[in-house]
């Protein structure tokens, strides 16, 4: 007489079915914050990118320009003429759940450089994860 001991028993499938959910579940918090470290971290490559844009077609078109945020709604922000806020680049949105610190207006002249330095925040509520964009006279455009 043979006995069969190939394959697994019920109970062990769900053991191992168990363990997966446990930790599957001690998981998910930590890929969720992680998401939004990197959605507010992209949002700010994307403003950061915006400003050397403008900065570049400050030159190129021999126009002042200005990237305004906050404009033309909270969370948005977009590239306009210094002179007559003629919109030159199409309005951009933050994504869900990040704003800016404040409403500035970062101005950029036919030389490309910026008429001030500007510090501004870009956040998701969570002060530890803020990402702070530095903008000075010369041109130089850091995201922190």
């Amino acid at each position: 007489m043979r006995s069969s001991t190939a394959g697994f028993t019920l109970i062990e499938t769900l053991i191992v079915v168990a363990l997966i959910s446990i930790l599957a579940g001690v998981a998910a918090p930590v890929v969720a914050g992680g998401m939004a470290r990197y959605n507010l971290t992209t949002a700010g490559q994307q403003v950061a990118s915006t400003i050397r844009a403008a900065r570049f077609q400050a030159v190129g078109r021999n126009v002042a320009l200005k990237v305004r945020l906050n404009f033309p709604a909270a969370g948005q922000y977009q590239i306009v003429q210094d002179a007559d806020d003629a919109a030159v680049g199409q309005v951009q949105i933050l994504p869900a759940g990040i704003t800016f610190s404040a409403p500035v207006d970062v101005r950029v002249t036919t030389a490309g450089r910026f008429l001030a330095n500007a510090n501004f925040r870009i956040t998701n509520g969570t002060a530890a994860t803020d990402r702070i964009i530095t903008v000075a006279t010369s041109g130089r455009v850091i995201l922190q």
